[in-house]
C-alpha cells in the first residue's frame, strides 16, 4: 500500500467544525503569469502515445498538470515493456526524463520516491527538488497498468527558473519566528484554551523551495523558504512557511484535524493539590483502555463510542482495502476523551491521536477523524482551499460510509435493512429549522409565540413537542434576579419532568441551561430582556430542548400564574423523513447534524462549484467545511443516484473509486478538477478487477475487536464502461471541474489604473510639493500612540519594497511580533508619520496622490490618512473626499476584541483578495473637499496594530500635491539678423534673435547650438530680443545652427534652425 512518511508534506490538524486559522491564500496580485508548456514537447507527447492524448492544465502554474492517454490500447509511452514493480519504474522514469518539463520539472530536478501496487496495476511518485532542495508539495505520479501501459501521469511541479538557495535568515532565527507566532492565531480564535499554548517546540524544518500560490490555485512566485511544524502534542499542530530570505510570513495552516491496537485516554486538568492556585494547573491523562482488555467495564458511554468507533474505522479500511491502520504500517490508534483542551463541542485529530469532547462520539465522528489520519498518510491533502475542502469531504465520506454499514447508532432511513432514500432538491426533517410556538393553557395567555429554536438538544421536528414549563425561582443575590436562571433552582423538585422559564440576562446560555440540566428538566424557555426584536438561536452544550421568545411572549409565561402549556413544531415544509447523508446526528452535543452530503444547500454549504453558498473568503482555512459540500454531494450522488442525471452505481463502487483516487492520484495541492480526473482514471484503472464490498464485519466481542474477514464479498468485474460514464456525470452535476476564480472575483485591496490629473485645454498639471523618500524621511515627523503604556509600537522607516523600485516610507506590521496579553510584549500601537507644511495650491482641482502598499492583519490592524488645517487637530480624511482608492474597510471595535487605538475606524485593511500580501496602488484625494486655497495643511499617515499578529505593513511613495493653471502661451522664435553676414573665416559673429508670444512679451534665455554643442546664451530684453556672441570659428561654406528660447513661468519654449555662410577673409 502508498504508505508515505507521517512527515510527508503536509500533516494535517483537523476539526470537525470551523475554527483556528484564516486561510492566507499565496500570492501576489503582481505574480509573474502562468508558464506555458513548450508547444514542441506537447507535439512530441500527442505524436508518442498511442490513441489520443487528453491534457489539463494545473492553475497554478499553467504547464501540464494531468496527461491521460485516450482511447484503443491507451499508452503514454507504448514500444516501452513494463513487467512488474521495477518495469512499472522504468517506464515511468524513462517518460518523466523526456517529457518532464511539460509538467514544470527539469528531468534532473524528478527523483522517484516511492511505488503503491494495487489491483489496476502500479503508482510510481516522484518528487520534485531544486539544487538539492525540496519543492514543497510538489510531486508527479505516473500509472502503469496491470498490462504494463503507462495510462496518466498527474500532480503539481513548479517550473523555477532561477533561485538563490542561500538563505539569509538562519534556521535558527526561523525556529524562533515560528515559535513567537504560536502565541496567537490569525483570527484571534483557535482549538484551545490559553493556557494550553505552553509547551510549544518546533517539530521539523526543513529549508526549501515554495511556490506561491501552489495551494490557492493561483499564480504564483517560488521563494527559497523555511517550512516549519511548531506542535505541543494537544492544541498546536501548524505548518508555517517563512521566507529564508527575509523572514517574512508566506503562509500557515492548522494541521490539528480536526493488527488493531488501540488505546483511550481519559484528559483532565490536575490542580497539583491546590485548587484555588490555577497558576500550577496541569493536564493529566488516565490510561483508561487497552486493546484486550474487559469491555465495557467501567467505561462511559462516550468512551465505549471511542473505543468501537475506531474499531469500526480499522476494520473499514483493513476488511475493504488491505489498508493496515491509519498510517498503513499497523500503528496504534489513540484515542483521548473529554480534553479539556478542545473548544467544545469538537473533536480533532492532532497527528498522534483522535480528540473529542462529551457528546461528540458518534459512530460517524469517530470514523471521521480518523479519515483524517488516513488522509495524512496518504494524499496527504493540505488542509487550505480546495484541497483542505477534499480533505475535509474526505472525513465525511469515510464517517457516513462507517455509518452506513455498522450496525449501531443507525436512525431512520440509514440502517441497511431500512434505506430511506434522499429527495433530490429536499431537506431532512431532522434538519434544524424555523420553528412555530403555540401557547395552549391557561386559556388568559394562549396564541401564538414567537420562537426561535436553540443550537443544542433534540431537533424539533415538523411532527413537533408538547411541553409544560414552570417558571424558575432562584437566588438572587448574585445581582441578578429571581427569574435569571443563574443559580441553581429553588424550585427544582417541581422543575424535574418538565420545562423551566428563565428570562435572558447576567450568566450565558450555557450556565442557564445547565441550572435547568441539573434540576432534571426536559427544556428551557429563556425569554429576551429587549422589546421589539426577533429571538435568536442559543448557543451552548446540552441534550435538552431549548427555545428563545421575545420579551413580550416572555411575560406571558410569567404572568400566567401557574404552568403554562405549549406545542412546539417545524416550520411546515417538504421534507425527506430519512437521516441518511446527515454528519453527526448522533452527537448530542451538536444538537443534531451539522452537515448535509445529500444537499450540502440546507446547511448553507454549496452543492457544486457555481451555487452562491460557494466561500470565497479565506476565513475557516479558506471554506474547508464549507466547499467541502461540492466533494460531499458527488459522493452521495453516485452511491444513491439522482434521478434523470446520475444513475447510481452504488456504495461500494463509490468507495472503491473515492480510495483509488485518494492513493493513486491526489497530491497535497490537488484541487477539484484533479480530484474529477483522479476519479475518472480511478474507474478506467478499476474495471475488470474484483472489488471487495466495504465491511466493517460483523463482531461478536463486545469491543469490536473481531470484525476482521477472511474472505469478503466481492463484486466481480469491478468498474463498467457504464460506470465510468456516471462518474463522468456525477462530476458534470456537482462541476468539479469548473474553476471558481471568475465567480469570487478576487480582487486586490487597492484598485489599479488610478486617473491622472487632467486638466483640460488652456490649463497644465502643476507639482507643487513631492516627496520620493530617496533621501529617507527629512523634514517628517513621527508621533506613537499607545494602549497599554508597557507596550510598544514600531517607527516609521524607510526601505526597500516589494514589487516596487527605489526607496519607501514603511510602517510595519510584523507577522511574529507582539502578544495579545496587554503586558510589555504587547504592540497595540498607532505610529503617525506627518509631513511637512504644505500650502493648498491655487488653482483648480487641487489634490494630493500617493502610492502605497497595504498588507495587515485584516480587521485588526489597517492604515487611514489624516489631516490638520491651520495647525488644527488632526482629524480622519472623509472618505467622500477621496477621488480614488478610499480605505475599504472598517476596523474591529474595542467591544469586538480590538486593541488597536485606530479600532472601529474606516482603513485599508488586510491583503490582496485574502492573500498573503497586497500589491500597489494609488490613493487620490481631493484638497478643496478638505482645505481652502492658501492653507496651511498637514497630512498624517497612521498605521495602527492590535496586540499581536500582523502581516506585512504599510508602505507609501511618490506624494505629490498637483492643481491645474492656467497654460504657458506659445511663443516664435527667429533669428532676424547675422552680423556680419557672411561670416568671416577665423572670426567671431554675433546671432540677434526674437521671440514673440499673444498677449505678452516673453522674457528669459536664448541659446544658440551647433550640433548640440552650446555656442552662446543671453537673456531676452523688455522688447523680447537677445543679442549672442559666437566665438567658435567655422571652416568655410555653409553651417547649420539652431535657436532656442528655454522657456518661463507663462512661456512655452520655442526654437528655429537658421543657416550662416563662412567666406575668406
Amino acid at each position: 500500500m502508498k504508505n508515505l512518511p507521517r512527515g510527508r508534506a503536509t500533516a494535517l490538524g483537523l476539526a470537525l467544525i470551523a475554527a483556528g486559522f484564516a486561510a492566507p491564500p499565496a500570492l501576489s496580485a503582481a505574480a509573474a503569469p502562468a508558464a506555458k508548456p513548450d508547444p514542441s514537447v506537447i507535439s512530441q507527447m500527442r505524436s508518442t502515445a498511442s490513441g489520443g492524448l487528453s491534457l489539463r492544465s494545473n492553475p497554478a502554474t499553467g504547464v501540464v498538470g494531468f496527461a491521460s492517454a485516450t482511447g484503443t490500447n491507451p499508452d503514454l509511452l507504448p514500444g516501452v515493456a513494463a513487467e512488474g514493480r521495477q518495469g512499472a519504474i522504468d517506464k515511468a522514469t524513462h517518460y518523466l526524463e523526456r517529457f518532464g518539463s511539460a509538467f514544470g520539472a527539469r528531468p534532473s530536478e524528478l527523483k522517484q520516491s516511492s511505488v503503491y501496487g494495487n489491483k489496476a496495476g502500479w503508482a510510481v511518485t516522484f518528487k520534485q527538488s531544486y539544487k538539492g532542495l525540496p519543492v514543497y508539495g510538489a510531486e508527479l505520479n505516473a500509472h502503469v497498468d496491470r498490462e504494463g501501459d503507462l495510462t496518466s501521469v498527474n500532480g503539481f511541479a513548479a517550473p523555477i527558473g532561477s533561485l538563490n538557495t542561500t538563505p539569509r535568515v538562519t534556521k535558527e532565527q526561523a525556529s524562533a519566528a515560528a515559535l513567537r507566532m504560536s502565541r496567537h492565531h490569525t483570527d484571534k480564535s483557535g482549538d484551545g484554551l490559553p493556557s494550553y499554548t505552553k509547551g510549544v517546540k518546533v517539530r521539523s524544518i526543513q529549508l526549501s523551495v515554495y511556490r506561491m500560490g501552489s495551494t490557492r490555485g493561483i499564480t504564483g512566485d517560488a521563494k527559497l523558504a523555511w517550512v516549519i511544524e511548531i506542535w505541543n502534542k494537544a492544541t498546536i499542530r501548524d505548518t508555517i512557511i517563512l521566507d529564508a530570505q527575509t523572514g517574512k510570513y508566506l503562509n500557515r495552516w492548522s494541521m490539528m484535524a480536526d493488527a488493531l491496537d488501540r488505546d483511550l485516554y481519559e484528559a483532565y486538568i490536575d490542580d497539583n493539590g491546590t485548587p484555588d492556585d490555577d497558576s500550577d494547573d496541569f493536564l493529566n491523562f488516565d490510561h483508561v483502555w487497552t486493546e484486550g482488555a474487559a469491555f465495557p467495564g467501567g467505561l462511559d458511554e462516550d468512551q465505549q463510542n471511542e473505543v468501537l468507533g475506531t474499531g469500526e474505522a480499522y476494520w473499514l479500511f483493513r476488511n475493504t482495502f488491505g489498508y493496515n491502520s491509519w498510517d498503513g504500517n499497523g500503528g496504534r490508534m489513540i484515542t483521548v476523551n473529554n480534553d479539556p483542551r478542545i473548544s467544545c463541542p469538537n473533536a480533532n485529530w492532532n497527528g498522534v491521536t483522535t480528540n473529542y469532547c462529551s457528546g461528540v462520539t458518534g459512530d460517524d465522528t469517530v470514523a471521521h477523524e480518523w479519515g483524517h489520519a488516513y488522509t495524512e498518510s496518504t494524499s496527504g491533502l493540505i488542509y487550505q482551499w480546495q484541497s483542505g475542502a477534499m480533505n475535509e469531504a474526505y472525513s465525511d465520506i469515510w464517517g457516513e460510509t462507517v455509518d452506513m454499514i455498522n450496525h449501531r447508532q443507525n436512525e431512520s432511513g440509514e440502517a441497511p435493512g431500512d434505506v430511506i432514500k434522499r429527495t433530490e432538491g429536499l431537506c431532512s426533517e431532522f434538519t434544524r429549522s424555523d420553528v412555530t410556538m403555540q401557547i395552549t393553557a391557561p386559556a388568559g395567555v394562549a396564541g401564538p409565540c414567537t420562537a426561535a429554536p436553540a443550537s443544542f438538544g433534540p431537533v424539533i421536528t415538523q411532527s413537533g413537542v408538547d411541553g409544560t414549563a414552570i417558571v424558575g425561582n432562584d437566588d438572587d443575590s448574585d445581582g441578578g434576579t429571581t427569574t435569571d436562571g443563574c443559580s441553581p433552582f429553588d424550585n427544582a423538585d417541581i422543575i424535574s419532568g418538565q420545562w423551566v422559564y428563565v428570562d435572558r440576562g447576567l450568566c450565558s446560555f450555557a450556565q442557564k441551561t445547565q441550572n435547568a440540566v441539573d434540576a432534571g428538566a426536559l427544556g428551557i424557555v429563556v425569554g429576551d430582556h429587549t422589546a421589539g426584536r426577533p429571538p435568536i438561536s442559543m448557543s451552548g452544550s446540552a441534550e435538552i430542548y431549548g427555545v428563545m421568545v421575545t420579551v413580550e411572549d416572555g411575560a406571558k409565561f410569567k404572568s400566567a400564574g401557574e404552568p403554562v402549556s405549549f406545542h412546539i413544531a417545524a416550520v411546515p415544509a417538504p421534507a425527506d423523513n430519512s437521516h441518511r447523508w446527515l454528519s453527526g446526528e448522533n452527537d448530542p452535543a451538536f444538537g443534531g447534524a451539522i452537515r448535509d452530503m445529500w444537499n450540502p444547500n440546507c446547511y448553507g454549504d454549496p452543492g457544486k462549484v457555481s451555487d452562491v453558498e460557494y466561500q470565497c473568503a479565506e476565513d475557516d482555512h479558506g471554506g474547508v467545511h464549507t466547499n467541502s459540500g461540492v466533494v460531499n454531494r458527488t459522493f452521495a450522488i453516485l452511491v444513491d443516484g439522482l434521478p434523470g442525471k446520475v444513475t447510481s452505481i452504488g456504495l461500494d463502487k463509490a468507495a472503491w473509486l473515492f480510495w483509488q483516487a485518494q492513493t493513486n492520484y491526489l497530491t497535497p495541492t490537488s484541487y477539484f478538477p484533479d480530484l474529477a480526473d483522479a476519479l475518472v482514471q480511478s474507474c478506467e484503472d478499476l474495471q475488470g478487477v474484483a472489488l471487495e464490498r466495504v465491511t466493517v464485519g460483523n463482531p461478536s466481542d463486545p469491543d469490536g475487536s473481531d470484525g476482521g474477514v477472511n474472505n469478503p464479498a466481492v463484486i466481480d468485474g469491478g468498474m463498467t464502461a457504464a460506470d465510468c460514464g456516471r462518474v463522468k456525470s456525477a462530476i458534470q452535476e456537482t462541476e468539479l471541474k469548473l474553476n471558481p476564480t471568475e465567480q469570487c472575483a478576487f480582487q486586490p485591496l487597492l484598485q489599479p489604473g488610478a486617473p491622472k490629473l487632467d486638466c483640460g485645454d488652456g490649463t497644465v498639471t502643476e507639482t507643487t510639493w513631492s516627496e520620493d523618500f530617496e533621501s529617507g524621511l527629512d523634514g517628517w515627523t513621527q508621533d506613537e500612540e499607545l494602549t497599554f503604556p508597557e507596550g510598544f509600537g514600531f517607527a516609521w522607516e524607510t526601505s526597500t519594497a516589494p514589487k516596487h523600485s527605489g526607496t519607501a516610507a514603511f510602517g510595519p506590521d510584523p507577522a511574529d511580533a507582539g502578544d495579545c496579553g496587554g503586558g510589555a510584549d504587547d504592540v497595540s500601537s498607532r505610529n503617525g508619520l506627518i509631513t511637512p507644511d504644505i500650502t493648498v495650491p491655487a488653482g483648480d482641482s487641487a489634490r494630493l496622490s500617493f502610492d502605497h502598499y497595504v498588507a495587515t492583519e485584516a480587521g485588526f490592524d489597517g492604515a487611514n490618512v489624516k489631516v490638520s488645517v491651520n495647525g488644527g487637530t488632526f482629524e480622519q480624511v472623509d472618505n467622500a473626499a477621496y477621488l480614488f482608492n478610499a480605505p475599504g474597510g472598517e476596523l474591529e471595535t474595542a467591544a469586538g476584541g480590538n486593541t488597536n487605538p485606530m479600532e472601529g475606524q474606516p482603513a485599508f485593511t488586510g491583503t490582496d483578495g485574502g492573500q498573503p500580501d497586497g500589491s500597489w496602488g494609488t490613493s487620490i484625494i481631493d484638497l478643496t473637499a478638505i482645505a481652502s486655497e492658501g492653507d496651511t495643511v498637514n497630512f498624517r499617515f497612521d498605521l495602527g496594530r492590535d496586540g499581536c499578529g500582523g502581516v506585512e505593513g504599510w508602505y507609501l511613495d511618490n506624494v505629490k500635491v498637483q492643481t491645474c493653471v492656467a497654460a504657458p502661451a506659445a511663443t516664435t522664435t527667429e533669428v532676424v539678423k547675422i552680423d556680419p553676414d557672411p561670416v568671416i573665416k577665423g572670426s567671431a559673429f554675433t546671432v540677434k534673435i526674437k521671440v514673440s508670444a499673444d498677449g505678452g512679451t516673453p522674457t528669459g534665455d536664448v541659446v544658440v547650438k551647433f550640433h548640440g554643442e552650446k555656442l552662446g546664451i543671453d537673456d531676452l530684453n523688455a522688447r523680447g530680443v537677445a543679442k549672442i556672441k559666437v566665438l567658435r570659428i567655422f571652416g568655410k561654406g555653409d553651417h547649420d545652427l539652431v535657436a532656442k528660447y528655454l522657456g518661463g513661468d507663462d512661456f512655452l519654449k520655442s526654437k528655429t534652425g537658421f543657416t550662416i555662410t563662412v567666406v575668406r577673409g
